[in-house]
């Protein structure tokens, strides 16, 4: 299968003139420093870095984002939203959404989501979410707005984590859902094109919530929340328009989280 250039990366997407700049790398650290180094000097958005390994890519709290050479989809976004630094959070719904839509165009498979930042498989046998990538968004803040934002996205594509023990139970990958590789370059187009068509109106898109959170699988059912060293137990009845969780504790009390990790109960 041929792989990325920035050169392809820019035809596929020379209908999408959103996507001002391309740069695409065999290897980088981490697509997301890049995208904040583009920022720092003042780069326009839209702008696109992507790469077939990162060697210091990370997920959510710092954690290590594990993207092989060739097999993942490793990117990062540079925008510059006209909304208020309290509705960040709608930047990963806006990707989450886009991904999840790209996917499904490209290749067939429903996905969904899990609160705050996963794109899941249900493991319809062992009835749990496999991960099949990740959105990680960091802002720059100018008071109460929003400067500029890098939101990383991982998919997993063509990954083998057969031997990747600490992985293989909680990670998939596209190739293992579909049962044959993956054109990585007509993933990437269409979750590119779906996450343009969405920023557009991010401002007046009053249905971004509800769309989100219909893809949601932690919702409606009873969820154990880790903060630290704080955990919570109760039922997850919903989210709000700036993305926290709602979980109704034992207690009684509605807890708004706007992090954390979610384990869903069985129940």
């Amino acid at each position: 299968m041929t792989g990325l250039t920035t050169d392809l990366i820019r035809a596929a997407l020379r209908d999408i003139p959103a996507i001002r700049r391309v740069e695409h790398y065999v290897s980088i650290g981490s697509t997301n420093d890049r995208a904040r180094e583009l920022a720092q000097a003042d780069q326009p958005e839209i702008a696109l870095v992507s790469a077939d390994e990162q060697t210091a890519g990370r997920g959510r709290q710092n954690r290590s984002w594990y993207t092989p050479g060739g097999a993942a989809l490793a990117l990062s976004l540079l925008v510059r939203p006209a909304i208020p630094a309290g509705q960040a959070m709608r930047l990963t719904m806006l990707a989450g959404l886009a991904a999840v839509e790209g996917i499904e165009q490209a290749t067939g498979l429903r996905l969904d989501l899990k609160w705050p930042n996963d794109i899941v498989a249900m493991n319809k046998a062992q009835l749990h979410p496999l991960k099949v990538g990740g959105i990680l968004t960091e802002a720059a803040f100018s008071g109460d707005a929003i400067e500029y934002a890098v939101i990383g996205l991982g998919i997993n594509i063509n990954v083998d984590f057969g031997g990747q023990v600490e992985l293989r139970d909680i990670a998939v990958s596209l190739k293992d859902l579909i049962g044959a590789e993956v054109d990585r370059l007509m993933v990437l187009r269409a979750v590119i094109a779906a996450f343009v068509d969405r920023y557009v109106g991010l401002r007046s898109d009053r249905r971004l919530r509800e769309a989100w959170a219909a893809r949601l699988i932690n919702l409606n059912r009873a969820v154990r929340v880790q903060l630290g060293a704080e955990v919570v137990h109760g039922y997850a009845a919903g989210v709000d328009d700036d993305g926290a969780l709602l979980v109704r504790a034992d207690d009684g009390q509605v807890r708004r989280m706007l992090s954390g990790d979610v384990t869903l109960h069985n129940v």
